[in-house]
């Protein structure tokens, strides 16, 4: 069997629910909602005052005023003979600003509703504050003593200036105030002096004084609490926090500024941090994840302590400078808005009146809004929300009639804490391609074509429908004739099908296998042509050995691989004695299963052969067996007979067949078998009127003669066999004598009465090394007496058997001789003989 593909569709769609997506992300958060320049020379400290919408910049050593602007940046006013205005801070109840005034020597208190300074504390001469806090009904400052040393000094309500001693310092500390908690530094090369004190009753009292890890601090906060202090310094890597009751670290972990020191830090009412460094700004709502990064164009920092909240619980502003030194104020309205993304991914696919699902995930540097809910839409169409998992993953399901394609979008509004994000994703909704692989083929004759394949669906994505078919159609290529076949059900688990087929025929056959297609899937065929070779049936033919002359007999047979369609005959023919060159035929009937009886009646004797014979179909070849039936026939008489019992070698033996009563053969042959030859047909020939038929043959050893009757068509053959012995040739000579004479017309030797006569015998055939006798007689009283017979003499190499004679008172006499062959117990080919007579007589 050959088995070729002739086609097989490998065409493959697009693959369905191939999709664009976009992914939807905030961001990092924008440097600013706006951004204003800032008419400054130098930068030294900022204020919000939200209930006034202002906020008031300082620019330290050498300046001589303050600016004020509103809370877009907006230039209102400057405040004047404010010299060297470094540090500020607003009263508890934001009706009053506080400046260090580092070239004035004094603390001033500027009325934030007129913008007018309203009193100012003198800090003596040179000392030159730098710093100021508000805390425990009191504004604390840091300056410079008359010895170059730093101090903490105070101003209390009633604006009595005092410097109590509070801790030790090289320089002017830098202050911060919170929760009742004063909190001071100063830089010792890498590390920072700190002390805290508790102010909450008006009166300081020493909590810690250490060295932490710090430097140049240009940033320092006390939470709201008082329990913790913030530093931030260029020289560490990160915002480092400090437990105010003894100034070890608050976390185990800084909060991270993408590892450059942090310049600046603001902290607002609700805990919120805001440090920067050279690489962005962070802020950390909760915990010590960076909810958002902003980062700055090229050359574009924070300036140190350039953060600050606003009043209203989102508003983070900061001071920037660019690489001109320029400055700029940047308004950060959702700085606290956790950046969220938002990411959709492709459904595996898509396929018309399926249900498909694409899933997305909600990312955020914060805590995941799980349960919140996603707008989505589908062409501009609303579906369903959506609802974001624990974990952030949500999924969308849908289901399209039709191909084509769909752009869906994803929504999530943002809350309080998060920003909000959108995403698109197309989705093309095709139908899946298929294939049907070149089948399997587990059987392959003509009535029995089986052949297993398997539906195959795009990536094996689509389930097929309970009762999917196979179209399945037939083409013998040989007739060019195409039979359509059943379909076949596709399992839906397997997609694997099968097709039995019965073409009842040898062949060249293409099976066509197509798949018309449903709403999920796409139609596909393909063809595979098959050579189918015809059985080659065995013919078995069961008969009787022996049957009875002119009675019924019958012959079973079988022909394998059935079925046969009806109507198959096979030739029947019978070999007899009488039918030897034209044989009776007939026809029998093949059976379905190809079962057949052959039916007859003989009418010859003897050996019938039957030769049933099957010619072969469309699916078959020929076939044919024999069988010999023997047919019963009557005894037929013959014998043999010779005319003679022995021959002289040579001599001619008559032979006489005789044959019996025959039906219509009266033919018989004569063969003659010498002993240790081959048998030799004599004659063959009709018997006389008797029943004889004569042969003559010369036989040289002992002879078996057979008559045989070939038989005839109701009589058997007959064979009769007769024996008869053959003697051998001897041939007889004297040596010695002198002269010859004859007595009574017979021939004698004559032998001198001194010389032993010497007789000489020769058999043939050859008898050497077999038995040869002498005998001797002598003539007297008128006769023939024996004198004398030897012994056996062994014949030499030539078949010759030598004697002498010896012969006492012999002169005047006549005596004969002679030879005879006896032949041993182990040479029956021929008889014992005697040979002729020799004569001779002696004389003086």
């Amino acid at each position: 069997m050959r088995l070729k593909q002739v086609s097989l569709t490998a065409a493959t769609s697009v693959v369905a629910g191939l999709t664009t997506v976009t992914v939807g992300l905030t961001g990092p958060a924008a440097l600013a909602d706006s951004t204003a320049s800032l008419p400054l020379s130098h930068y030294a400290h900022m204020v919000a005052d939200t209930a006034h919408q202002h906020l008031f910049f300082s620019q330290g050593a050498g300046s001589t005023g303050i600016l004020v602007t509103d809370l877009s940046g907006t230039p209102v006013s400057t405040i004047t003979d404010e010299q060297g205005a470094t540090g500020l801070a607003l009263s508890a109840d934001g009706s009053t600003l506080y400046a260090a005034l580092a070239d004035g020597d004094a603390v001033a208190a500027i009325d934030t509703a007129t913008l007018t300074e309203s009193a100012r504390y003198a800090t003596g001469t040179g000392s030159a504050p730098v710093s100021v806090a508000v805390a425990g009904g009191q504004v604390w400052y840091g300056y410079e003593k008359a010895d170059g040393t730093g101090a903490i000094g105070s101003v209390d309500a009633s604006g009595t200036v005092s410097t109590p001693a509070l801790s030790h310092w090289s320089v002017p500390p830098l202050l911060a105030a919170g929760g009742g908690v004063l909190a001071a530094e100063e830089p010792l090369q890498s590390l920072s002096h700190v002390a805290t004190f508790d102010v909450s009753s008006g009166t300081a009292t020493a909590k810690a004084d250490t060295d932490v890890y710090g430097g140049t601090a240009t940033g320092l906060q006390v939470t709201g609490d008082g329990a913790t202090v913030l530093l931030a310094a260029t020289q560490q890597p990160a915002l480092e926090t400090y437990r105010t009751s003894d100034l070890l670290r608050a976390d185990s972990a800084p909060y991270y500024t993408g590892g450059v020191g942090p310049g600046s830090v603001a902290l607002d009412t609700d805990g919120t941090i805001a440090s920067a460094s050279t690489a962005g700004l962070y802020v950390y709502v909760d915990g010590k994840l960076a909810e958002n990064h902003v980062t700055f164009p090229s050359g574009t920092t924070v300036a140190p302590d350039g953060l600050t909240w606003g009043g209203d619980g989102t508003t983070l502003y900061a001071v920037t400078r660019d690489s001109s030194g320029a400055y700029t104020l940047g308004v950060l309205g959702s700085a606290k808005l956790t950046d969220t993304t938002l990411t959709l991914n492709p459904p595996q696919y898509a396929a018309p009146t399926e249900q498909f699902t694409f899933t997305g995930a909600l990312a955020t540097r914060g805590v995941l809004p799980a349960g919140a809910a996603l707008q989505v839409t589908r062409d501009g169409d609303p579906l369903p929300d959506a609802t974001v998992g624990a974990d952030g993953t949500f999924g969308i399901s849908d289901t399209r009639p039709d191909a084509g394609r769909y752009t869906y979008q994803v929504s999530y509004a943002g809350d309080t804490t998060h920003r909000a994000a959108t995403a698109s994703l197309t989705v093309y909704v095709a139908r899946l391609s298929t294939g049907i692989a070149f089948p399997e083929v587990d059987s392959a004759t003509p009535h029995s074509v089986v052949l297993k394949d398997t539906l195959t669906t795009e990536l094996r994505l689509g389930s097929l429908r309970p009762g999917t078919e196979v179209d399945v159609s037939r083409t013998n290529e040989d007739t060019q004739e195409t039979v359509q076949l059943p379909s076949v059900t596709v399992d839906p688990d397997t997609t694997e099908f099968t097709v039995t087929d019965d073409p009842a025929a040898a062949g060249r056959f293409t099976y066509h296998l197509s798949f018309a297609g449903d709403a999920i899937h796409e139609p596909t065929t393909s063809d595979a042509t098959l050579q189918i070779s015809p059985y080659a049936p065995v013919l078995t033919l069961k008969a009787p050995a022996t049957a009875t002359r002119a009675a019924a007999l019958s012959l079973t047979g079988s022909l394998g691989d059935g079925p046969y369609p009806t109507g198959e005959t096979v030739t029947v023919t019978r070999t007899d004695a009488a039918h030897t060159t034209t044989p009776a035929t007939w026809t029998a009937p093949v059976a379905a299963d190809g079962a057949i009886t052959v039916e007859d009646t003989p009418a010859v004797g003897g050996a019938n052969t039957y030769t049933v014979s099957y010619p072969g179909d469309a699916a078959h070849q020929a076939a044919t067996a024999s069988a010999i039936v023997q047919v019963s026939r009557a005894r037929s008489a013959v014998t043999v007979t010779t005319d003679k019992s022995t021959y002289a070698y040579g001599a001619t033996a008559t032979v006489t067949a005789h044959l019996g009563t025959t039906y219509n053969g009266r033919t018989v042959s004569v063969y003659a078998t010498p002993a240790g030859g081959r048998k030799t047909l004599l004659k063959t020939g009709t018997v006389d009127g008797k029943g004889n038929l004569k042969a003559t043959y010369k036989p040289t050893r002992t002879t078996v003669y057979t008559a045989s009757f070939a038989g005839d068509y109701r009589y058997a053959p007959a064979t009769a066999t007769h024996s008869a012995a053959t003697q051998v040739k001897i041939a007889e000579k004297l040596g010695g004598y002198y002269t010859s004479t004859t007595y009574g017309g017979i021939g004698y030797r004559v032998y001198h009465h001194t010389v032993q006569p010497q007789v000489v015998g020769t058999v043939t055939p050859d008898k050497s090394g077999q038995c040869m006798k002498f005998q001797a007689q002598e003539y007297y009283s008128r006769a023939w007496h024996t004198i004398a017979t030897s012994s056996c003499f062994s014949m030499d190499p030539n078949s010759t058997g030598v004697t002498h004679l010896a012969l006492t008172h012999a002169v005047n006499q006549r005596f004969r001789v002679r030879t005879e062959y006896v032949h041993s117990s182990k040479d029956t080919s021929n008889a014992d003989t005697w040979g002729g007579w020799l004569y001779l007589t002696v004389r003086n």
